[in-house]
Protein backbone atom coordinates (compact mmCIF):
# COMPACT_ATOMS: atom_id res chain seq x y z
CA UNK A 1 0.00 0.00 0.00
CA UNK A 2 2.69 2.38 0.90
CA UNK A 3 4.79 1.55 -2.28
CA UNK A 4 1.38 2.82 -4.09
CA UNK A 5 0.95 5.90 -2.64
CA UNK A 6 4.65 6.30 -3.27
CA UNK A 7 4.21 5.76 -6.80
CA UNK A 8 1.30 8.14 -6.78
CA UNK A 9 2.96 10.44 -5.35
CA UNK A 10 5.81 10.30 -7.88
CA UNK A 11 3.46 10.31 -11.00
CA UNK A 12 2.28 13.66 -9.57
CA UNK A 13 4.90 14.85 -9.52
CA UNK A 14 6.22 14.06 -13.20
CA UNK A 15 2.55 15.37 -14.10
CA UNK A 16 3.63 18.61 -12.44
CA UNK A 17 6.64 18.44 -13.86
CA UNK A 18 5.66 18.10 -17.23
CA UNK A 19 3.05 20.56 -17.30
CA UNK A 20 5.02 23.25 -16.42
CA UNK A 21 7.82 22.51 -18.78
CA UNK A 22 4.95 22.49 -21.89
CA UNK A 23 3.41 24.69 -20.37
CA UNK A 24 6.21 27.08 -20.93
CA UNK A 25 8.63 26.00 -22.99
CA UNK A 26 5.94 24.18 -25.82
CA UNK A 27 5.12 27.32 -27.04
CA UNK A 28 3.55 25.71 -30.16
CA UNK A 29 0.75 23.86 -28.55
CA UNK A 30 0.43 25.53 -25.12
CA UNK A 31 -2.83 27.03 -24.96
CA UNK A 32 -1.20 29.97 -22.57
CA UNK A 33 0.28 31.63 -25.81
CA UNK A 34 -1.94 33.18 -28.60
CA UNK A 35 0.36 32.82 -32.32
CA UNK A 36 3.88 32.09 -31.89
CA UNK A 37 6.00 31.62 -34.70
CA UNK A 38 5.97 27.98 -34.80
CA UNK A 39 7.89 26.25 -37.56
CA UNK A 40 7.72 23.04 -37.29
CA UNK A 41 5.36 22.16 -35.60
CA UNK A 42 2.34 24.49 -37.52
CA UNK A 43 3.69 21.70 -40.52
CA UNK A 44 2.83 18.59 -38.66
CA UNK A 45 -0.81 20.20 -37.40
CA UNK A 46 -1.31 21.41 -40.86
CA UNK A 47 -0.71 17.49 -42.29
CA UNK A 48 -2.34 16.29 -39.48
CA UNK A 49 -5.97 18.93 -40.08
CA UNK A 50 -6.30 18.11 -43.80
CA UNK A 51 -5.79 13.95 -42.84
CA UNK A 52 -8.67 14.42 -40.46
CA UNK A 53 -10.85 16.59 -43.32
CA UNK A 54 -9.94 12.91 -45.15
CA UNK A 55 -6.55 14.07 -47.09
CA UNK A 56 -3.77 11.46 -46.70
CA UNK A 57 -0.47 12.89 -45.56
CA UNK A 58 2.03 13.09 -48.28
CA UNK A 59 -1.08 12.89 -50.86
CA UNK A 60 -2.93 15.79 -49.75
CA UNK A 61 -0.20 17.78 -47.75
CA UNK A 62 3.68 16.41 -47.84
CA UNK A 63 6.41 17.22 -45.49
CA UNK A 64 9.37 15.26 -44.72
CA UNK A 65 8.76 13.44 -41.37
CA UNK A 66 6.96 9.30 -41.20
CA UNK A 67 3.61 9.09 -40.32
CA UNK A 68 3.56 8.64 -36.47
CA UNK A 69 4.66 12.74 -36.44
CA UNK A 70 1.04 13.40 -38.22
CA UNK A 71 -0.50 10.78 -36.06
CA UNK A 72 -0.28 12.18 -33.05
CA UNK A 73 -0.97 15.68 -34.20
CA UNK A 74 -4.26 14.17 -35.65
CA UNK A 75 -4.88 12.42 -32.46
CA UNK A 76 -4.46 15.96 -30.72
CA UNK A 77 -6.96 17.54 -32.91
CA UNK A 78 -9.59 14.52 -32.74
CA UNK A 79 -9.51 15.17 -28.83
CA UNK A 80 -10.13 19.04 -28.83
CA UNK A 81 -10.30 20.26 -32.43
CA UNK A 82 -7.45 22.47 -31.13
CA UNK A 83 -3.27 22.32 -30.92
CA UNK A 84 -4.39 21.90 -27.00
CA UNK A 85 -5.02 18.51 -27.97
CA UNK A 86 -1.65 18.03 -28.78
CA UNK A 87 -0.53 19.84 -25.73
CA UNK A 88 -2.52 17.31 -23.24
CA UNK A 89 -0.70 14.59 -25.84
CA UNK A 90 2.78 15.74 -24.93
CA UNK A 91 2.26 16.20 -21.34
CA UNK A 92 1.03 12.77 -20.41
CA UNK A 93 3.92 11.18 -23.19
CA UNK A 94 6.37 13.38 -20.78
CA UNK A 95 5.14 12.46 -17.78
CA UNK A 96 5.24 9.02 -18.46
CA UNK A 97 8.84 9.50 -19.38
CA UNK A 98 10.07 11.64 -16.15
CA UNK A 99 8.37 8.25 -14.24
CA UNK A 100 10.36 5.49 -16.11
CA UNK A 101 13.69 7.67 -15.79
CA UNK A 102 12.88 8.15 -11.72
CA UNK A 103 12.50 4.23 -11.47
CA UNK A 104 15.63 4.25 -13.26
CA UNK A 105 17.21 6.67 -11.08
CA UNK A 106 16.07 4.61 -8.21
CA UNK A 107 18.43 1.83 -9.28
CA UNK A 108 21.10 4.12 -7.45
CA UNK A 109 19.61 6.36 -5.52
CA UNK A 110 16.88 6.89 -3.04
CA UNK A 111 13.93 8.46 -4.02
CA UNK A 112 14.66 11.84 -2.43
CA UNK A 113 17.73 12.14 -4.19
CA UNK A 114 15.78 10.78 -7.45
CA UNK A 115 13.38 12.94 -7.48
CA UNK A 116 15.84 15.83 -7.49
CA UNK A 117 18.37 14.40 -9.84
CA UNK A 118 15.05 13.98 -12.37
CA UNK A 119 15.13 18.04 -12.00
CA UNK A 120 17.98 17.18 -15.17
CA UNK A 121 16.16 14.97 -17.98
CA UNK A 122 13.30 18.06 -16.99
CA UNK A 123 15.96 20.95 -17.95
CA UNK A 124 17.04 19.31 -20.78
CA UNK A 125 13.53 18.88 -22.22
CA UNK A 126 13.12 22.57 -21.72
CA UNK A 127 16.39 23.42 -23.34
CA UNK A 128 15.87 21.70 -26.11
CA UNK A 129 12.51 21.06 -26.95
CA UNK A 130 12.24 24.42 -29.28
CA UNK A 131 8.71 25.15 -28.85
CA UNK A 132 7.73 21.71 -28.48
CA UNK A 133 5.60 18.95 -30.52
CA UNK A 134 9.15 17.64 -31.42
CA UNK A 135 8.98 14.37 -33.68
CA UNK A 136 11.64 13.31 -30.96
CA UNK A 137 9.27 13.88 -28.17
CA UNK A 138 7.36 11.20 -29.20
CA UNK A 139 9.47 8.20 -28.98
CA UNK A 140 10.83 9.35 -25.27
CA UNK A 141 8.51 6.61 -23.44
CA UNK A 142 10.46 3.68 -25.90
CA UNK A 143 13.64 5.11 -25.21
CA UNK A 144 13.46 5.62 -21.35
CA UNK A 145 12.04 2.04 -21.02
CA UNK A 146 14.50 0.52 -23.31
CA UNK A 147 17.50 2.24 -21.09
CA UNK A 148 15.40 1.12 -18.16
CA UNK A 149 15.81 -2.31 -19.48
CA UNK A 150 19.54 -2.03 -20.84
CA UNK A 151 20.66 -0.58 -17.61
CA UNK A 152 18.69 -3.36 -15.64
CA UNK A 153 19.86 -6.82 -17.78
CA UNK A 154 24.00 -5.12 -17.48
CA UNK A 155 23.64 -5.23 -13.67
CA UNK A 156 22.65 -8.36 -14.02
CA UNK A 157 25.72 -9.18 -16.30
CA UNK A 158 28.28 -7.27 -14.13
CA UNK A 159 27.42 -8.77 -11.53
CA UNK A 160 30.81 -11.00 -10.96
CA UNK A 161 28.71 -13.52 -8.38
CA UNK A 162 26.79 -15.03 -11.32
CA UNK A 163 27.62 -15.60 -14.66
CA UNK A 164 24.95 -14.40 -17.40
CA UNK A 165 24.90 -15.61 -20.77
CA UNK A 166 22.20 -14.77 -22.24
CA UNK A 167 20.01 -11.37 -23.47
CA UNK A 168 16.22 -11.41 -22.21
CA UNK A 169 14.76 -11.89 -25.93
CA UNK A 170 11.67 -9.86 -24.22
CA UNK A 171 13.71 -7.09 -23.95
CA UNK A 172 14.60 -7.00 -27.94
CA UNK A 173 10.86 -6.45 -28.65
CA UNK A 174 10.97 -2.92 -27.12
CA UNK A 175 14.13 -2.68 -29.01
CA UNK A 176 12.24 -3.28 -32.15
CA UNK A 177 9.07 -0.88 -31.42
CA UNK A 178 12.04 1.53 -31.04
CA UNK A 179 13.24 1.53 -34.31
CA UNK A 180 10.02 0.88 -36.04
CA UNK A 181 8.58 4.16 -34.50
CA UNK A 182 11.70 6.34 -35.27
CA UNK A 183 11.67 4.73 -38.89
CA UNK A 184 7.92 6.20 -38.69
CA UNK A 185 9.04 9.46 -37.50
CA UNK A 186 12.84 9.83 -38.14
CA UNK A 187 14.82 7.20 -38.42
CA UNK A 188 17.66 8.85 -36.67
CA UNK A 189 16.25 9.36 -33.10
CA UNK A 190 17.02 5.10 -32.74
CA UNK A 191 20.64 5.71 -33.38
CA UNK A 192 21.23 4.84 -29.09
CA UNK A 193 19.19 1.81 -29.09
CA UNK A 194 20.71 0.98 -32.30
CA UNK A 195 24.14 0.88 -30.82
CA UNK A 196 22.95 -1.16 -27.73
CA UNK A 197 21.71 -3.98 -29.84
CA UNK A 198 24.69 -3.92 -31.73
CA UNK A 199 26.58 -4.78 -28.55
CA UNK A 200 24.53 -6.87 -27.06
CA UNK A 201 24.57 -8.88 -30.20
CA UNK A 202 28.45 -9.05 -30.72
CA UNK A 203 28.69 -10.19 -26.49
CA UNK A 204 26.12 -12.89 -27.95
CA UNK A 205 28.13 -14.38 -30.69
CA UNK A 206 31.52 -14.06 -28.73
CA UNK A 207 30.17 -16.18 -26.15
CA UNK A 208 28.54 -18.61 -28.72
CA UNK A 209 25.07 -18.19 -27.77
CA UNK A 210 23.55 -18.15 -31.03
CA UNK A 211 20.30 -19.93 -30.33
CA UNK A 212 19.63 -16.74 -27.56
CA UNK A 213 20.49 -14.45 -30.29
CA UNK A 214 18.23 -15.70 -32.84
CA UNK A 215 15.17 -15.39 -30.00
CA UNK A 216 16.49 -11.62 -29.52
CA UNK A 217 16.31 -11.41 -33.28
CA UNK A 218 12.87 -12.90 -33.86
CA UNK A 219 11.21 -10.76 -30.61
CA UNK A 220 13.16 -7.24 -32.45
CA UNK A 221 11.04 -8.79 -35.88
CA UNK A 222 8.17 -8.74 -33.81
CA UNK A 223 8.19 -5.50 -31.67
CA UNK A 224 9.70 -3.84 -35.32
CA UNK A 225 6.24 -5.25 -37.00
CA UNK A 226 3.97 -4.28 -34.65
CA UNK A 227 4.18 -0.87 -35.11
CA UNK A 228 5.21 -0.95 -38.76
CA UNK A 229 2.91 -3.17 -40.18
CA UNK A 230 -0.40 -1.20 -39.25
CA UNK A 231 1.09 1.98 -40.75
CA UNK A 232 2.49 0.66 -44.00
CA UNK A 233 -0.79 -1.31 -44.65
CA UNK A 234 -3.26 1.63 -43.99
CA UNK A 235 -1.41 3.51 -46.99
CA UNK A 236 -0.59 0.83 -49.19
CA UNK A 237 -4.20 0.00 -48.73
CA UNK A 238 -4.82 3.85 -49.76
CA UNK A 239 -2.60 3.55 -52.27
CA UNK A 240 -0.23 6.33 -51.03
CA UNK A 241 2.72 3.69 -49.78
CA UNK A 242 4.85 4.91 -51.99
CA UNK A 243 4.36 8.65 -51.51
CA UNK A 244 4.62 7.36 -47.50
CA UNK A 245 7.86 5.64 -48.63
CA UNK A 246 9.65 8.92 -50.29
CA UNK A 247 8.74 11.15 -47.33
CA UNK A 248 9.27 8.93 -44.74
CA UNK A 249 12.73 7.58 -45.87
CA UNK A 250 13.87 7.52 -49.78
CA UNK A 251 13.84 11.61 -49.41
CA UNK A 252 15.76 11.38 -46.04
CA UNK A 253 18.63 9.44 -47.53
CA UNK A 254 18.94 12.97 -49.52
CA UNK A 255 18.38 14.96 -46.45
CA UNK A 256 21.06 13.04 -44.28
CA UNK A 257 23.65 13.26 -47.23
CA UNK A 258 23.02 17.00 -47.40
CA UNK A 259 23.38 17.54 -43.38
CA UNK A 260 26.47 19.40 -42.55
CA UNK A 261 28.70 20.08 -39.56
CA UNK A 262 27.86 23.09 -37.48
CA UNK A 263 31.55 23.03 -35.85
CA UNK A 264 32.55 25.77 -38.57
CA UNK A 265 33.14 28.57 -35.69
CA UNK A 266 33.81 29.06 -32.02
CA UNK A 267 30.20 30.40 -31.27
CA UNK A 268 29.05 27.28 -33.48
CA UNK A 269 31.19 25.01 -31.26
CA UNK A 270 30.28 26.18 -28.02
CA UNK A 271 26.42 26.09 -29.05
CA UNK A 272 27.11 22.18 -30.00
CA UNK A 273 28.78 22.38 -26.30
CA UNK A 274 25.91 23.50 -24.75
CA UNK A 275 22.86 22.23 -26.36
CA UNK A 276 24.26 18.58 -26.62
CA UNK A 277 26.42 18.84 -22.84
CA UNK A 278 24.21 15.58 -21.91
CA UNK A 279 26.13 13.34 -24.18
CA UNK A 280 29.35 14.50 -24.24
CA UNK A 281 29.36 13.87 -20.59
CA UNK A 282 27.40 10.55 -21.01
CA UNK A 283 30.62 9.70 -23.14
CA UNK A 284 33.13 11.02 -20.85
CA UNK A 285 32.02 8.84 -18.17
CA UNK A 286 31.41 5.86 -20.19
CA UNK A 287 35.35 6.31 -20.95
CA UNK A 288 36.49 7.44 -17.55
CA UNK A 289 34.51 3.86 -16.07
CA UNK A 290 36.48 1.81 -18.58
CA UNK A 291 39.64 3.04 -16.95
CA UNK A 292 39.01 3.20 -13.32
CA UNK A 293 36.23 0.72 -12.74
CA UNK A 294 37.05 -2.75 -14.39
CA UNK A 295 34.27 -4.06 -12.75
CA UNK A 296 31.90 -2.50 -14.95
CA UNK A 297 33.96 -2.83 -17.99
CA UNK A 298 31.73 -4.21 -20.71
CA UNK A 299 29.02 -1.44 -19.56
CA UNK A 300 31.23 1.53 -20.34
CA UNK A 301 31.80 -0.28 -23.70
CA UNK A 302 28.16 -0.40 -24.55
CA UNK A 303 27.61 3.10 -22.94
CA UNK A 304 31.01 4.34 -25.17
CA UNK A 305 28.60 2.99 -28.35
CA UNK A 306 25.60 4.72 -27.69
CA UNK A 307 27.18 8.11 -26.20
CA UNK A 308 29.72 7.95 -29.07
CA UNK A 309 27.00 7.03 -32.35
CA UNK A 310 24.67 9.50 -31.02
CA UNK A 311 27.40 12.28 -30.77
CA UNK A 312 28.11 11.69 -34.22
CA UNK A 313 25.18 12.04 -35.48
CA UNK A 314 24.55 15.50 -33.92
CA UNK A 315 27.49 16.79 -35.07
CA UNK A 316 26.72 15.75 -38.32
CA UNK A 317 22.99 16.78 -38.53
CA UNK A 318 22.90 20.05 -38.82
CA UNK A 319 23.15 20.43 -34.92
CA UNK A 320 19.57 21.47 -34.38
CA UNK A 321 19.44 21.21 -30.00
CA UNK A 322 15.50 19.24 -30.50
CA UNK A 323 17.90 16.48 -31.65
CA UNK A 324 19.42 16.31 -28.09
CA UNK A 325 16.01 15.32 -26.89
CA UNK A 326 17.16 11.56 -27.06
CA UNK A 327 19.87 11.48 -24.80
CA UNK A 328 16.66 12.48 -21.99
CA UNK A 329 17.24 8.70 -20.67
CA UNK A 330 21.69 8.68 -20.46
CA UNK A 331 21.30 11.40 -18.06
CA UNK A 332 19.96 9.51 -15.50
CA UNK A 333 22.62 6.67 -16.51
CA UNK A 334 25.29 9.34 -16.60
CA UNK A 335 24.36 9.85 -12.79
CA UNK A 336 24.28 6.16 -12.07
CA UNK A 337 27.71 4.96 -13.84
CA UNK A 338 29.33 8.00 -11.92
CA UNK A 339 28.36 6.82 -8.87
CA UNK A 340 29.42 3.48 -9.70
CA UNK A 341 32.46 4.85 -10.42
CA UNK A 342 33.07 6.83 -7.36
CA UNK A 343 32.19 3.85 -5.20
CA UNK A 344 34.72 1.76 -6.95
CA UNK A 345 37.48 4.65 -6.04
CA UNK A 346 36.13 5.95 -2.92
CA UNK A 347 39.94 6.24 -1.80
CA UNK A 348 40.87 9.06 -4.91
CA UNK A 349 39.86 12.63 -3.64
CA UNK A 350 40.68 14.32 -6.35
CA UNK A 351 38.54 12.51 -8.49
CA UNK A 352 35.32 12.97 -5.76
CA UNK A 353 36.26 16.50 -6.33
CA UNK A 354 36.61 16.36 -9.76
CA UNK A 355 32.64 14.76 -9.67
CA UNK A 356 31.26 18.12 -7.47
CA UNK A 357 32.84 20.39 -9.80
CA UNK A 358 31.51 18.92 -12.55
CA UNK A 359 27.91 18.13 -11.08
CA UNK A 360 28.09 22.46 -10.17
CA UNK A 361 29.35 22.94 -13.86
CA UNK A 362 26.69 21.04 -15.19
CA UNK A 363 23.74 21.98 -13.08
CA UNK A 364 24.98 25.85 -14.33
CA UNK A 365 25.30 24.98 -17.98
CA UNK A 366 21.46 23.17 -17.92
CA UNK A 367 19.79 25.57 -15.72
CA UNK A 368 21.36 28.52 -17.82
CA UNK A 369 20.02 27.20 -21.35
CA UNK A 370 16.83 27.06 -19.86
CA UNK A 371 16.80 30.86 -19.38
CA UNK A 372 18.47 31.67 -22.70
CA UNK A 373 15.92 29.36 -24.58
CA UNK A 374 12.92 31.46 -22.63
CA UNK A 375 14.86 34.30 -23.58
CA UNK A 376 15.12 33.58 -27.32
CA UNK A 377 11.33 32.60 -27.62
CA UNK A 378 10.33 35.97 -25.64
CA UNK A 379 12.70 37.76 -28.55
CA UNK A 380 11.68 36.00 -31.58
CA UNK A 381 9.08 33.80 -31.52
CA UNK A 382 6.57 35.42 -29.26
CA UNK A 383 5.84 38.52 -31.45
CA UNK A 384 5.65 36.43 -35.00
CA UNK A 385 6.76 39.45 -36.96
CA UNK A 386 6.45 37.15 -40.12
CA UNK A 387 3.16 36.44 -39.89
CA UNK A 388 2.47 40.23 -39.15
CA UNK A 389 4.59 41.00 -42.33
CA UNK A 390 2.21 38.49 -44.10
CA UNK A 391 -0.71 39.97 -43.04
CA UNK A 392 0.16 43.07 -44.13
CA UNK A 393 1.22 41.92 -47.18
CA UNK A 394 -1.80 40.06 -48.21
CA UNK A 395 -4.97 42.45 -46.69
CA UNK A 396 -4.99 44.53 -50.14
CA UNK A 397 -5.53 41.05 -51.96
CA UNK A 398 -9.45 39.81 -52.33
CA UNK A 399 -10.72 38.26 -49.88
CA UNK A 400 -11.32 34.95 -51.69
CA UNK A 401 -7.62 34.52 -52.23
CA UNK A 402 -7.73 31.27 -49.78
CA UNK A 403 -9.17 29.28 -52.00
CA UNK A 404 -6.06 29.28 -54.46
CA UNK A 405 -3.46 30.21 -52.64
CA UNK A 406 0.06 29.17 -52.14
CA UNK A 407 3.24 30.71 -50.20
CA UNK A 408 6.91 29.84 -51.10
CA UNK A 409 9.49 29.44 -48.88
CA UNK A 410 7.28 31.33 -46.44
CA UNK A 411 7.02 30.14 -42.56
CA UNK A 412 3.72 27.84 -42.15
CA UNK A 413 1.81 29.76 -39.51
CA UNK A 414 0.00 32.12 -41.95
CA UNK A 415 -1.55 28.43 -43.04
CA UNK A 416 -2.59 27.43 -39.47
CA UNK A 417 -3.62 30.58 -37.96
CA UNK A 418 -5.56 32.09 -40.86
CA UNK A 419 -7.06 28.25 -41.50
CA UNK A 420 -5.77 28.29 -45.16
CA UNK A 421 -5.39 25.18 -46.82
CA UNK A 422 -2.68 25.31 -49.01
CA UNK A 423 -3.58 24.88 -52.90
CA UNK A 424 0.00 22.41 -53.42
CA UNK A 425 0.94 19.96 -51.39
CA UNK A 426 4.47 21.27 -51.17
CA UNK A 427 3.69 24.01 -48.90
CA UNK A 428 6.50 25.74 -46.36
CA UNK A 429 10.11 26.02 -46.94
CA UNK A 430 10.41 24.56 -50.13
CA UNK A 431 14.03 25.62 -51.45
CA UNK A 432 15.06 24.95 -48.10
CA UNK A 433 13.57 21.50 -48.15
CA UNK A 434 15.39 20.76 -51.42
CA UNK A 435 18.13 21.95 -51.90
CA UNK A 436 19.99 18.32 -51.73
CA UNK A 437 17.33 17.09 -53.37
CA UNK A 438 16.99 16.26 -56.83
CA UNK A 439 14.03 14.12 -56.98
CA UNK A 440 11.95 16.34 -54.49
CA UNK A 441 12.99 19.61 -56.93
CA UNK A 442 11.32 17.80 -59.67
CA UNK A 443 8.47 17.29 -57.65
CA UNK A 444 8.26 20.70 -56.77
CA UNK A 445 8.55 21.94 -60.54
CA UNK A 446 6.12 19.45 -61.47
CA UNK A 447 3.86 20.62 -58.39
CA UNK A 448 3.97 24.60 -59.06
CA UNK A 449 3.25 24.10 -63.01
CA UNK A 450 -0.41 24.20 -61.79
CA UNK A 451 -2.81 26.90 -61.54
CA UNK A 452 -2.89 28.81 -58.38
CA UNK A 453 -3.86 32.31 -58.60
CA UNK A 454 -1.83 33.81 -55.57
CA UNK A 455 1.57 32.89 -54.84
CA UNK A 456 3.30 35.02 -51.88
CA UNK A 457 6.82 34.42 -52.17
CA UNK A 458 9.63 35.27 -49.71
CA UNK A 459 13.25 36.19 -51.04
CA UNK A 460 13.63 34.98 -54.63
CA UNK A 461 12.28 31.97 -56.53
Amino acid sequence: MMKWKSNLSILLYCVILSFVCLAIFGYTTSPFYDEPSSGDSALFQLVAKEWLNGHLPYVGLWDMKGPIVFFVDYLGYMLTDSRTGIFVIEVALLTITLFILWKLLRKGFSAMQSTLLLLFPTFSFAANAVGGNCVAEFVLPLLAWSFYLLYKWLDKVEDHSRIVDNHPAKYAFFYGLVVAFCLLSRLTNAVGICAAVAVIAFWLMIRGNFKNLLSNILYFAFGFAVLFIPFTAYFAYHHAFDEMWYGTFLFNLDYAAASTSELHSLPAILKLAIHFVDTWLFLGVAVLQFFVNPRRRFAAVMWFFVALLTMVWFLRGNGYPHYGLISLPCICIMFLEAKNILQSVSSIHFLRFSSIVAFIVYTLITVGACVHSYRMFNSMYIANTALEQYRAFLKDVPSDYRQSFIAYNCNPDLYLYDNIVPYYRFFAFQDWESHGSKSLQEKLREEFSGNAKWILVKGHA
